[in-house]
């Protein structure tokens, strides 16, 4: 038996997300589906660097699985794509060591957020056209107050299944290429809807009606502070790499 590492794009828009659910079809199920197919009907565990929420999309997820087989890397890989829907595409298929683990191992995750300027009917599902304007100044000042170490307890889902949520990020910025307001976060980790929650948050600050920079400030610290925290669209965020 060998162990297998893909290197993933999907668009994310009428899945379920990454994981496997029971209330509809996952990018997981769907790519497991087409390996089953080389393990003679037998069911093969996929597993991801990590998961992705409904409506999300990837431009480099990274999964492993084992397999028995005498077939190539290539050959799998075109197997895949060829029993998959044209929504995922699997760029690479490699032999990698016993011990590779997909979501252990990853160091550093890349998460990326598109904000669109004006309407377009090619980005409309995938980027977010907030209703109200916004201060761009404020959201560099914001994404700035968020490299380092913090607990973001209150920037992700009372669902989280994690036990801690400390997470450390390298690089939070956002770039203005003119079309597009992209936003980049850089972290060791993330927890459930986070990215789009700070994403959400920072926008509602940017907005300069209800809440200041220090309100978020204090959002990080987790201090008690009356913030009704947005969660951005699905739609704007993107899994952009996995490093190792």
């Amino acid at each position: 038996m060998k162990r297998y590492r893909l290197d993933i794009e999907y668009d994310g828009t009428n899945y379920v997300g990454w994981q496997i659910q029971p209330n509809g079809i996952s990018i997981q199920g769907e790519i497991e589906r087409g390996l089953k197919e080389l393990n003679k009907g037998k069911r093969v565990s996929l597993v991801g660097s990590g998961r992705t929420d409904s409506g999300v999309h990837a431009l480099g997820q990274v999964a492993h699985f084992d397999l028995t087989t005498n077939h190539s890397p290539g050959v799998i890989k075109k197997a895949i794509n060829a029993k998959t829907s044209r929504d995922i595409l699997i760029h690479n298929c490699s032999i990698v060591d016993d011990d590779f683990h997909a979501r252990f191992q990853a160091r550093r995750r890349t998460y990326c957020y598109n904000i669109m300027r004006k309407p377009s009917a090619i980005f409309r599902d995938f980027a977010w056209l907030p209703e109200l304007e916004f201060d761009e100044e404020i959201l560099h000042k914001c994404a700035e107050l968020l490299i380092g170490v913090h607990d973001f307890s209150s920037l992700c889902k009372k669902s989280t299944e994690a036990k801690s949520k400390i997470c450390e990020i390298y690089n939070s910025s956002w770039n203005n290429n003119g079309k597009m307001l992209i936003y980049t976060i850089v972290g060791n980790r993330f927890l459930h809807s986070m990215v789009r929650m700070i994403v959400g948050s920072m926008m509602l600050v940017a907005r300069g009606k209800k809440y200041k920079i220090e309100d978020f400030k204090n959002l990080i610290k987790n201090e008690k502070v009356d913030f009704l925290v947005f969660t951005a669209p699905a739609k704007g965020l993107y899994l952009n790499k996995v490093e190792y």
